[in-house]
């Protein structure tokens, strides 16, 4: 925490920095007129920069300086500190016994002054983006502050010219460290990449050398002492500078002559950055600093030499951009391309800005004006993307809940196996996001149409349009085919939105990409039914033979299956719907308090709070029915006598229950005792549908080794011979009796004849307690 903090403070201090030395360079022209003392103890103009203005002040080697602004050159800041004139605006000069007044008002050309800071802004660019988005890179990391060093050095160029002591400290310090901070670089590019160990060991040294070097400078802020210390600055920092570039070309050809035979690969790299920085330090060490070493003056002036610093930058972007040195081409790509697409409007914007104050504008406004359009016009596009989505909900609020449902709808999609889901889940986020009155799902099969619909919409229209083919292209829906087989084909159907508006082309495009998450969907559901469909099937014909007790395993399994989904559906139904009318019954009661009401309307509403309490009470018991929970409570006799008593209420024959002493199956498992319990619903629910009995008997009687089961009814019977050989199915009903009868080790005997009612006897065997098998 403490290291952070301290972090953000330096980095504040450097960024502040960095502000007043643009101030100096943008206020102040650049005089560039070094001054010597002579011995007849006056100032003279030693050397005249013909990047300065003074060359167009007509000012010359010689001339006798006998005031700057209206005071002794001796006691001028930059006369004391560096021996030269900067930061003045204006002159006493005296030549040939003749004073002249000289006034600082022409500007450096645009260019002198804009382009460091152009380069600067360009290196900074880089050097964040890579540590943005390299961060885990322990090279890229120290690249980036390799860039982000050039740029603190292209900054502080124009104040440091310009005489400013912070601009002096900041590119002296930088570009004493700058060659360190590249080898350093190279150290950890070489191990991360290709695991090539450089020597490491002298890099602490390198940098002591160069904080101390650095720390000596702080004493410019000294008057007397920056006249005692600058004279040396120029000769180690050159040297510093160029002999470090020098010896990182070395190490690199020394490790590309290494390597380049075993690794194409890191040769190729090694190569490609050798070239970019020899072109990049070549021209401005050897035509520039090498000649002010020697000569005292430049061969060719380092404003122009020091152009040829952009290449590395502008060949590591290409690198970049290219996936040969890191893979954020992307990122770089499109920077380039906002570049592209940016010039156009401010170009534009610069132009109309000329036109409209062509009187009041200078080159270097003129310039400051297109560059700053630009960064700021590419910084926006770059940017659009991330601000769209950050704040997408406000700018775009109807795009947001179409994406937001979009993930909602492919989160479900992995859960579901039911058409029951697939309305719940899928259909109903589709109607309220679109905001149409309904909507529907269509299996249409060679000889049936199954609809599961939501909301307002006619089924049965649905059906008959189908039918005629005349719902594609219907003016009052929306249909969009999912998925197309030869058993069945699928539709997504929409009817008009609320406002009776067809649904627009933004929401169409969205349906079809929620369609291509339903296909699959939809294709799992009917898979997954025809294998349940199939499975029960074969669970009831699964024998009892012992040659085939292996597979009896399988029955248990689809039993579990019925009984884990009728608890589910049981508990969906206390806690959603039963819980709804109970609150509707709680908030229609107290209105018969609360509301004078005529008789009439009391009456109506008294109705339909028994109304609700019968709805209440039928779903409980269909509750109870799903999940038979009092078996474990109250027993499986007691159990069956109340279940019986009341069925009698809803049945229309009389019921008979019979119940003799049977200890032992009390004290069988639970699973046991719940499939005789659904054993007892199939045959009542049977006895219900086909009987037309008007008496229905249920016997329960044991023996020493059989629990017994007996059903016997009046009705019309029916002839044994012609029975369904799958009486057995595992369905619903009457089908279920054999598959459970079998799992249970367990036989039944039919008793029947067209006309003489039925006779059902079921016998089970009493197991001892520890025997039972698992449910």
């Amino acid at each position: 925490m403490k290291n952070k903090s301290l972090t953000g403070i330096g980095i504040s201090i450097l960024c502040m920095a960095l502000v007043w030395c643009i101030y100096i360079t943008c206020k102040f022209p650049y005089v560039g007129l070094d001054l010597e003392f002579n011995q007849d103890k006056q100032w003279v103009v030693k050397y005249v920069d013909t990047q300065g203005v003074s060359v167009q002040l007509d000012i010359k080697a010689g001339d006798m300086i006998k005031q700057v602004d209206g005071v002794n050159p001796s006691e001028f800041p930059s006369v004391i500190k560096w021996r030269t004139i900067e930061q003045a605006h204006s002159l006493t000069v005296l030549r040939n016994g003749f004073e002249h007044e000289i006034t600082f008002d022409k500007e450096n050309p645009a260019m002198d002054v804009w382009l460091p800071l152009l380069e600067g802004a360009f290196s900074l660019i880089i050097g964040i983006l890579l540590f943005m988005k390299m961060r885990l890179s322990p090279s890229a990391r120290q690249l980036s502050l390799f860039f982000l060093a050039g740029a603190v050095i292209w900054f502080s160029f124009g104040a440091s010219i310009r005489g400013d002591t912070t601009g002096k400290v900041l590119i002296g310090g930088f570009m004493t460290a700058f060659s360190v901070m590249f080898y350093h670089f190279l150290v950890l590019f070489f191990k991360e990449k290709v695991n090539v160990d450089l020597p490491r060991k002298v890099i602490s040294y390198l940098y002591a050398l160069a904080l101390f070097i650095s720390a000596v400078r702080l004493l410019y802020y000294a008057p007397w002492l920056a006249s005692l210390i600058y004279p040396y600055n120029s000769f180690i920092t050159l040297t510093f500078f160029s002999s470090g570039f020098l010896i990182n070309l070395i190490m690199l050809a020394l490790v590309y002559f290494k390597y380049r035979k075993d690794d194409l690969y890191l040769s190729a790299i090694i190569k490609n950055v050798w070239f970019s920085l020899l072109v990049s330090v070549l021209p401005i060490i050897t035509l520039s600093f090498l000649p002010l070493l020697v000569t005292g003056e430049y061969f060719i002036h380092a404003n122009l030499t020091s152009c040829f610093l952009l290449f590395f930058p502008l060949f590591s972007v290409y690198l970049i951009a290219s996936n040969r040195l890191y893979d954020i081409g992307i990122i770089l790509r499109r920077v380039a391309f906002a570049g592209v697409l940016a010039i156009l409007p401010a170009g534009l914007f610069t132009a109309a800005y000329v036109i409209f104050f062509a009187d009041r504008i200078s080159g270097a406004q003129i310039l400051f004006q297109f560059a700053g359009t630009l960064v700021i016009v590419t910084f926006v596009l770059y940017s659009a993307e991330y601000v769209t989505t950050k704040f997408e909900v406000l700018l775009f609020p109807r795009k947001f809940m179409l994406r937001s449902t979009l993930k909602r709808i492919s989160k479900n999609c992995e859960g579901i196996s039911s058409f029951r889901d697939l309305k719940n889940s899928i259909l109903v986020d589709i109607v309220r996001t679109l905001q149409v009155m309904g909507g529907a799902i269509v299996f249409l099969y060679k000889d049936d149409i199954e609809i599961i619909y939501e909301g307002e919409i006619d089924p049965e229209e649905i059906e008959r349009l189908m039918k005629s083919s005349a719902l594609l292209g219907h003016p009052l829906y929306t249909s969009t085919e999912v998925n197309r087989h030869e058993e069945y084909t699928s539709y997504l159907i929409m009817t008009r939105k609320k406002s009776n508006m067809l649904l627009g082309q933004e929401e169409r495009q969205w349906l079809n990409i929620v369609v291509s998450y339903l296909a699959v969907s939809l294709e799992n559901v009917y898979l997954t039914r025809k294998l349940t469909t199939g499975l029960q099937q074969l669970a009831s014909q699964l024998p009892n033979e012992q040659t085939a007790q292996e597979i009896q395993w399988f029955r248990k399994i689809m039993f579990e299956l019925q009984e884990e989904e009728r608890i589910r559906i049981a508990t969906d139904l206390h806690d959603t719907t039963m819980q709804d009318l109970f609150f509707l019954k709680g908030k229609l009661i107290p209105l018969l308090d609360k509301y004078l009401m005529s008789e009439e309307d009391e009456a109506q509403l008294k109705s339909l709070i028994k109304f609700v309490e019968m709805i209440n009470v039928s779903l409980r018991q269909s509750c109870f029915e799903l999940d038979p929970y009092l078996l474990q409570e109250i027993g499986f006799v007691s159990m069956i006598k109340m279940y019986l008593d009341k069925e009698r209420s809803n049945s229309p024959f009389q019921i008979d229950f019979i119940a003799q002493e049977t200890p032992a199956i009390e004290q069988r498992d639970l699973n046991t005792k719940r499939h005789i319990f659904r054993m007892v619903q199939e045959l009542l629910n049977n006895a219900k549908k086909h009987s037309h009995a008007s008496r229905v008997t249920f016997t329960l009687t044991e023996s020493h080794e059989w629990f017994c089961l007996i059903y016997e009814d009046d009705g019309v019977g029916f002839d044994k011979g012609n029975a369904s050989p799958e009486i057995g199915m595992s369905g619903k009903g009457i089908e279920q009796l054999k598959g459970r009868i079998l799992h249970l080790d367990g036989q039944v005997q039919l008793e029947t004849q067209k006309g003489d009612g039925v006779r059902f006897i079921i016998t089970i065997p009493v197991l001892k307690t520890g025997q039972d098998r698992a449910g």
